[in-house]
């Protein structure tokens, strides 16, 4: 039979001490469950209780109600994150999102319209949803990048200033391509984003890539509720 859980906060950093099973030979746990791990904090092998507990996140301070940790019976110390709990943690991570501002042009504005009615979507909705997969592709796609850096320092991404774009992204991935940015000689938000809107218009106009840029660009449509 379980036992009652109490309602202390752990606390977690990015990377916790122990993960337990892999996806292959998952077994899924019950709270009042034993085991014996290594605990740090005693400095031994010890007994644990999995517990449903608060998990305060140390990186960003966000609190995940509920989540099942396998606590050392010695010191009360969360020690160890079953598998089945990294998809919540995981969840809350991501939950973490910021607004972005950046300046363009009104011709680039209309650009994006037009990269959004050339879809279906909504400009709105589906601005915020192309930056996002700009971002997170000039990250994980170097060639994608390389695209971006020259387009964000090409005289077209100039003209006439005034419109201003905002959206949300998770923390982390402007931070990426944005140290990714300064080692290419783009210094700031708005130009990456204006590089953005040139990559994916010109490769709108390839007849090679089009159809694929177009199917990514229908999914973000869907995903954003354009």
């Amino acid at each position: 039979m379980a036992t009652t859980t109490t309602k202390k906060s752990s606390a977690i950093a990015s990377r916790p001490a122990r993960t337990e099973a892999s996806r292959g030979n998952i077994r899924l746990l019950n709270a009042g469950d034993r085991a014996r791990v290594p605990c740090e904090q005693c400095g031994a092998m010890r007994e644990i209780e999995y517990q449903y507990r608060p998990l305060v996140l140390e990186k960003t301070k966000v609190t995940v109600p509920n989540v099942l940790l396998g606590v050392c019976l010695e010191c009360d110390e969360a020690v160890s994150v079953p598998a089945q709990s990294i998809p919540r943690i995981k969840e809350a991570r991501q939950r973490q999102m910021k607004e972005q501002n950046a300046r363009i042009s009104f011709e680039l504005e209309d650009r994006l319209n037009m990269i959004a009615a050339e879809v279906d979507a909504r400009p709105e909705p589906f601005k915020g949803a192309l930056f996002r997969y700009a971002l997170a592709r000039v990250v994980h796609d170097k060639r994608f990048a390389r695209q971006v850096w020259k387009q964000a320092q090409s005289p077209n991404q100039k003209g006439t200033a005034g419109a201003r774009v905002k959206f949300r992204a998770e923390i982390d991935i402007p931070q990426q391509a944005m140290v990714m940015a300064n080692l290419a000689g783009v210094h700031d938000l708005s130009s990456v984003l204006r590089g953005a809107i040139l990559t994916v218009d010109g490769l709108l106009a390839r007849p090679k890539q089009r159809e694929a840029i177009k199917r990514d660009l229908r999914l973000l449509a869907v995903g954003s509720g354009a």
